[in-house]
């Protein structure tokens, strides 16, 4: 952020300009907003060593420029519009693409504006230490801002904002040369504004910016045949197309209107939903509809008209008379299309591969069964595409039969690991080199005269079946943040580090305040071997009205970790620690996660405690909530916990509390098992490795769970149903509880045929009690 002194002066029309907009209310108002925008004249440049701005340290544009661009020897800076970062983020985010960038104010709001997730990837990229980008407050500096004129549309007025700071900057550079510190006269590095916009690009030019395309500029850059692969289909205008799409037949319908779209849902004639892609058969998907009991079926190419796993969709749904049930056979993609040519640069007119595909769908059609129809339908608009980037492999048979070692750019199959998405053409020059390894492709465009979407090479990951890549193909494709913490985030850690400790007690100390001193009770963690983030311990005893006393302990976060900081932001972005075979991505700085909240035993932490006093039987007589400090006094496993429990020699009072505990575990499991509680738990494996340098595995071994595992997870669970009620109990109006909605009856209907017809048993799927 810029840090901007405000001087005093008159108010006057140069310094004060008007927004105004209408804004819909959430009861549905239309109301006129109007802003104030204050403008001044020492908003920073950037670039380092100008006197003509205020001085700043936090500069971060080099005065020369960079120097190693054939297109401009004498250095320049790159001032790119809304579309190159809307349309090449991949480009603007590799490390190959280094030249010092102008961010405009404008640009960023645009691109907030437009789309979320790539406005939080500027926003990464703009935090990186490895890039030289430069926020420029446009929009408040006097000489840059603009107004909407009359009848100017607002992309419009954007482009003239972005052409008038590109200007500006052109003709402060040399007031800031003549003004840096012994300022030999040398020639002047320039401002290039970037932008795939033609019409935009031609105003530019008439105004005598220096202006050019994403694609132009990358093709004299030095890596350019690594960053050629990175642009995306929209960013192309300049380049031969692939395929003549006059000459080509429309393969899928075109979609309705925007308007049409939006009036036949909100009429109920058309359905809005998520698509969902049929693993097992490329031709099938279905979208499940509030208004049918059973997702409405498609079947085909062109019923499913381009949609993607994921993409909220509109869909028609045919006459009743037209519906049919889902077909049990499975349809690989992969073998169907094995032979199916990526370069097709010809007509993709009637060929062997639709003749294929309703072959299949004819043989499909005798066996699909009338009795389980459900509505069938096709899709007729796509309201918001869920594109992203995809791990894939190269498929070899793509590759140029005439000279598949070459380096010229060719057009090749980018075959998804995911088998609900469809085959991704893509244009690279580093085919034979990518062959064989994990690559990320993102999705450019589907146009309805291409069999198949048209995507671009992002990165690769190494090789297939190697460990690292496809541990990162793993966390790519289930969308885990792994990337390493960042400075603002490290640095909301105390600056302590591992010496902090919990201070002495005391009426003034902070830490002590509203907590309980818990450090005498016999408290003790039972967890997973090599567990080091002990976040949960427990404690009991029997009290001397014949009652026990249980707690369950929680490491304090909150104490460490503040509300709206970046180290909350980023926690609450990743939601949880993920644990590997041999390697955790951790939700908090290990800091944190494996030491100051982590409950270790002789330790004093800090804790949130949930206090019960149980009857024998098990039975809640009431609850205590408290923050508290806490010393456990010792940290086992599972398998300790048991043997400990279940040795007849022992008989200390760490003992005696776990074996209390676990006759109280056992008695709530019962009441919750006889009140209709469902478990759903699947069978957990182990897997050996070799060693901690090889790390290959050599066994996998079935975890036998224990009681001491029953006894852990029944106390987190009374803790969590305790929180919920006097959580609704203090804010009935305003707790978020997590509810499990019974599944639809439907899902369960062909698991019930085949037990009828298999098996001669019947099924009881009314409430999880009957299922259990």
């Amino acid at each position: 952020m810029v840090e901007i002194t405000i001087r005093k002066r008159p108010r006057t029309e140069a310094v004060v300009t008007q927004r105004k907009f209408f804004k819909k209310t959430a009861r549905g108002k239309v109301i006129k907003v109007l802003r104030e925008r204050y403008l001044r004249d020492d908003v920073t440049c950037g670039i380092q060593g100008c006197r003509a701005c205020s001085e700043s340290s936090n500069v971060s544009l080099p005065s020369s420029g960079t120097l190693d661009h054939e297109l401009y020897p004498n250095g320049h800076y790159v001032l790119p519009d809304t579309n190159v970062f809307l349309a090449q983020m991949d480009l603007m985010e590799s490390p190959l693409f280094s030249p010092p960038i102008i961010l405009l104010q404008t640009v960023m709001e645009e691109v907030r504006h437009r789309s979320l997730p790539l406005y939080n990837r500027l926003n990464a990229l703009v935090k990186a230490d490895d890039k030289r980008i430069w926020v420029f407050y446009n929009e408040y500096r006097s000489e840059t801002a603009v107004i909407r004129e009359e009848g100017e549309t607002p992309n419009d007025r954007n482009d003239r904002g972005i052409r008038k700071a590109a200007s500006w900057y052109n003709s402060h550079i040399s007031v800031a040369h003549h003004s840096v510190k012994g300022g030999a006269k040398k020639p002047l590095p320039t401002v290039v504004l970037l932008t795939d916009d033609v019409a935009n690009r031609q105003k530019a030019e008439k105004e005598g910016i220096t202006c050019t395309s994403v694609r132009r500029y990358v093709e004299a850059m030095k890596n350019s045949n690594q960053l050629l692969d990175l642009l995306s289909a929209p960013g192309s205008e300049d380049i031969e197309p692939t395929r003549a799409v006059g000459a080509r037949q429309v393969l899928y319908p075109d979609y309705l209107p925007v308007s049409t779209l939006l009036a036949g849902v909100k009429s109920g004639q058309l359905h809005q939903g998520h698509f969902n892609a049929n693993p097992y058969n490329y031709l099938e998907g279905n979208v499940p509809v509030p208004a049918f009991e059973k997702p409405i079926l498609l079947i085909g190419r062109e019923n499913m008209n381009r949609a993607v796993q994921g993409d909220v969709v509109v869909v028609e749904v045919f006459d009743p008379k037209e519906w049919k049930a889902p077909a049990d056979e499975v349809v690989d993609q992969e073998t169907t299309l094995k032979n199916d040519d990526a370069d097709d640069s010809e007509e993709e007119l009637e060929d062997d591969k639709d003749i294929t595909e309703r072959k299949v769908l004819q043989s499909e059609a005798s066996i699909r069964p009338p009795s389980a129809k459900q509505p069938t339908g096709r899709i007729v608009g796509i309201v918001k595409r869920n594109w992203r980037s995809y791990v894939c492999h190269i498929e070899s048979t793509s590759l140029s039969s005439s000279n598949p070692t070459s380096l010229s750019q060719q057009t090749v199959f980018a075959t998804p690991v995911s088998r609900l998405l469809p085959r991704i053409r893509m244009r690279t020059r580093q085919a034979p080199a990518l062959l064989g390894q994990k690559i990320l492709v993102t999705i450019d465009r589907w146009d309805s005269t291409s069999r198949y979407p048209e995507g671009h090479f992002v990165r690769a990951l190494g090789r297939v079946e190697s460990k690292e890549a496809e541990q990162e193909s793993l966390l790519l494709e289930y969308d885990v943040p792994y990337r390493p913490f960042g400075k603002a985030i490290l640095d909301c850690l105390p600056p302590e580090g591992d010496n902090w400790v919990v201070p002495p007690k005391g009426d003034s100390v902070p830490e002590w305040k509203d907590r309980e001193d818990l450090r005498d009770l016999l408290i003790c963690s039972i967890d997973p071997p090599g567990c080091q983030d002990i976040d949960d311990a427990l404690h009991a005893r029997p009290l001397p009205n014949g009652n026990i006393e249980a707690g369950v302990h929680i490491a304090d976060v909150s104490h460490f970790v503040h509300p709206d900081t970046p180290m909350d932001n980023e926690a609450a972005a990743r939601g949880s620690t993920v644990y590997l075979v041999d390697k955790r991505i951790d939700m908090l700085p290990s800091l944190l996660g494996t030491n100051l909240c982590s409950l270790r035993p002789y330790v004093e932490r800090l804790a949130f405690s949930v206090i019960w006093e149980l009857t024998p039987d098990a039975e809640i007589v009431n609850v205590h909530f408290t923050k508290s400090v806490i010393a456990s006094k010792s940290a086992f496993t599972y398998d300790e916990a048991q043997m400990r429990k279940d040795d007849p020699n022992l008989n200390d009072d760490l003992t005696k509390s776990i074996r209390l505990l676990n006759s109280l575990a056992q008695k709530l499991k019962a009441g919750r098992m006889a009140a209709g509680a469902l478990n759903l738990a699947s069978p957990e494996v182990k897997i050996h490795l070799d060693s901690a340098e090889s790390s290959d595995p050599i066994d996998v071994e079935q975890k036998v769970l224990k009681e001491t595992n029953s006894l852990v997870e029944e106390f987190m669970l009374l803790a969590n149903i305790s929180v919920a009620q006097k959580i609704q109990e203090t804010f009935p109006q305003t707790a978020v509880l997590r509810r499990h909605l019974p599944p639809p009856p439907t899902n369960f209907e062909k698991l019930k045929d085949i037990l009828q017809k298999r098996k001669g048993m019947t099924l009881d799927v009314s409430s999880s009690g009957a299922l259990a």
